[in-house]
């Protein structure tokens, strides 16, 4: 019934969920750095974070700061369609 599972394929099952466990717990122990260096990351732009240096949070802008956003981003969009036209 099982006969496709032979010797190697349980030792490659066995060595996955032990590099997986082992993997889960240098997460675990590492946590706050792990998620330190991929903030920085997306910040920076590589993980699909704001282009920005230095960009906030979204939940610490401000209402100005949202609005202030708002009106730029409005700006661009109207350039580019005048520029369509």
């Amino acid at each position: 019934m099982f006969s496709f599972i032979t010797r190697t394929t349980a030792i490659g099952f066995l060595l996955g969920v032990a590099a997986g466990a082992l993997g889960a717990r240098y997460y675990r122990q590492h946590e706050s750095e792990i998620n330190a260096r991929l903030r920085s990351l997306r910040s920076g732009g590589i993980l699909g974070g704001a282009s920005q240096e230095g960009a906030k949070e979204d939940a610490e802008l401000t209402l100005e700061e949202l609005e202030s956003q708002k009106e730029r981003l409005e700006d661009l969009i109207a350039d580019i369609q005048s520029k369509k036209k």
